[in-house]
C-alpha cells in the first residue's frame, strides 16, 4: 500500500512537471524527449566551434602588450627616465596550425558522433518502455475481463445454488475465483503505473504513440551510430597523436617594443626600437604523457570498434530470429484461440446440462480468456520484435 501511494505521488509529480505532449508516432516522442537536451548540446557544440575558430586564428594564443617605466626618483633623482611599450605574440611553427585545426575538427566530429549515439540510445529506451507500457495495459485489460467473467459466472452459480441445482461448495469456489481475479487486477494496475511512470520520464511527458514502427532495411554496418561514433573517436585520437608527436615545443614568441629614454633632466629623450624572438626548448619527456594518452585512446577506440561490430552483427541475427519466432507465435496463438473457443462452448453447454462440474467450467473460461490475451500478446510481440530489429540495425524511428 505504501509503495502504491508513493508511486501515485511520483506519477502526479512527473505529470505536473512534464505535462502531456501528444505524439502520434515514436519519432515525435523521440523528437520531444531529445529537445530537452537542446540547451546542453548547443552549449557543447559552441565550445567545439570555438575551438575550431581558435585553431584557424593567425596566432596560437592572443597577443599581449606591456608598458614599463624606469626612473631614479627614489635614489638621487638626476632625471633618469625610460618608457617602454611592447607587443608580443606567439607564432605558429610550420605544420602546427594545420595539426591544431585537424584536431579541433576531429573533436567536433567526435562530439557530433556522440550526440547521434545518445539519440539512438534514447530511441532504444523509448522503444522498450513503450512496449512495456503496451503490455502492461494488455495485462490490465485481461485481468479486467477475467474479473468480469468470474463475476458473471458467480452470479449464475449463486442462482443455481439457491435453486438447489449446485452445491454450496460451488458457490464458494466461484466467489474464490472473483477474489483471485481482483488480486491479479491489483497487480496489473501496479505494473501499469510503473510502466507509465517509466515511459513518462524517458519521453519527457509524451503520450504513448498509437502507430507501430515498420520494419526497416538495415543500412551498411559502418553507418551504425555506435560504430560511427567509435570511428569518429578513432580519428580524434589519431589527430591528438599526430599533434603530440609533431608539437615538440611551445610556440615561439615574437616581440616588438619601442623605448623612449633620457639619462638626466637636461638631456633630450631618445627613442629606439627592439625586435626579438623567443624560442622555447623542446624535450622528449614533455610530450611523452600526451603521446601515450593519445595512443592509448586510439588503441581503445580501434579495439572497441572491432568488438562492437561483432556484437552488433550478433544482435541483428538475434533480432531476426526473434521476429521470425514472434510471427510463428502469432500463428500458434490463433490456432490455440480457435481450439479454446470450441472447447469452452462444449463445456459451457455441458455445464448447463450437468455434464461438467464447476472447476471444468472455470478452467475452460480462463483458458479462452487467456488464449484471447495471448493473441494480442503475440501481435505486440511482433511489433516489439520489429522495434528491436530496427534498434539493433541502428535505425532511428
Amino acid at each position: 500500500m505504501l509503495g502504491s501511494s508513493l508511486l501515485r505521488i511520483g506519477l502526479l509529480a512527473s505529470a505536473t512537471w512534464l505535462g502531456n505532449v501528444q505524439a502520434a508516432t515514436l519519432r515525435e516522442a523521440l523528437d520531444h524527449a531529445w529537445a530537452a537536451q537542446a540547451n546542453q548540446l548547443s552549449a557543447r557544440d559552441q565550445q567545439f566551434s570555438a575551438q575550431v575558430a581558435a585553431s584557424q586564428a593567425w596566432t596560437p594564443a592572443p597577443p599581449s602588450i606591456g608598458l614599463f617605466n624606469t626612473t631614479d626618483q627614489l635614489n638621487g633623482d638626476y632625471g633618469r627616465r625610460e618608457w617602454e611599450v611592447g607587443v608580443s605574440a606567439p607564432i605558429w611553427l610550420p605544420g602546427q596550425r594545420e595539426q591544431a585545426e585537424a584536431l579541433a575538427s576531429a573533436e567536433q566530429a567526435a562530439f557530433s558522433g556522440r550526440s547521434a549515439l545518445s539519440r539512438w540510445q534514447l530511441a532504444g529506451q523509448l522503444r522498450e518502455s513503450s512496449w512495456a507500457l503496451r503490455l502492461a495495459q494488455l495485462e490490465l485489460r485481461s485481468a479486467g475481463e477475467q474479473l468480469q467473467a468470474a463475476q458473471l459466472l458467480a452470479k449464475d452459480v449463486g442462482q443455481r445454488v439457491r435453486a438447489g441445482e449446485l452445491a454450496a461448495l460451488d458457490g464458494n469456489l466461484a466467489q474464490s475465483r472473483i477474489q483471485q481475479a481482483k488480486r491479479q487486477q491489483g497487480i496489473a494496475q501496479l505494473e501499469l503505473q510503473r510502466a507509465r511512470q517509466t515511459f513518462a520520464l524517458i519521453s519527457r511527458g509524451a503520450t504513448l504513440p498509437e502507430q507501430n514502427e515498420l520494419l526497416a532495411t538495415p543500412p551498411a554496418l559502418e553507418l551504425h551510430p555506435l560504430l560511427s561514433s567509435l570511428q569518429d573517436a578513432t580519428r580524434s585520437a589519431q589527430a591528438r597523436l599526430e599533434q603530440a608527436t609533431g608539437d615538440t615545443r611551445d610556440a615561439p614568441e615574437l616581440a616588438l617594443s619601442y623605448t623612449s629614454e633620457r639619462d638626466e633632466s637636461s638631456a633630450p629623450y631618445r627613442g629606439r626600437v627592439k625586435l626579438g624572438i623567443t624560442v622555447p626548448f623542446g624535450s622528449e619527456s614533455r610530450n611523452r604523457p600526451r603521446i601515450s594518452a593519445a595512443n592509448a585512446d586510439w588503441i581503445e577506440a580501434q579495439t572497441s570498434r572491432e568488438l562492437e561490430s561483432q556484437r552488433i552483427s550478433a544482435e541483428l541475427a538475434n533480432a531476426r530470429l526473434e521476429l521470425s519466432q514472434s510471427q510463428q507465435q502469432r500463428a500458434l496463438a490463433d490456432e490455440e484461440l480457435t481450439l479454446a473457443k470450441q472447447r469452452a462452448e462444449w463445456i459451457a453447454k455441458g455445464f448447463r446440462l450437468g455434464q461438467f462440474d464447476l472447476p471444468a467450467q472455470l478452467r475452460s473460461q480462463q483458458e479462452q480468456l487467456e488464449a484471447q490475451a495471448q493473441v494480442t500478446r503475440a501481435e505486440y510481440g511482433i511489433g516489439r520484435a520489429i522495434s528491436r530489429f530496427n534498434q539493433a540495425a541502428g535505425v532511428l524511428p
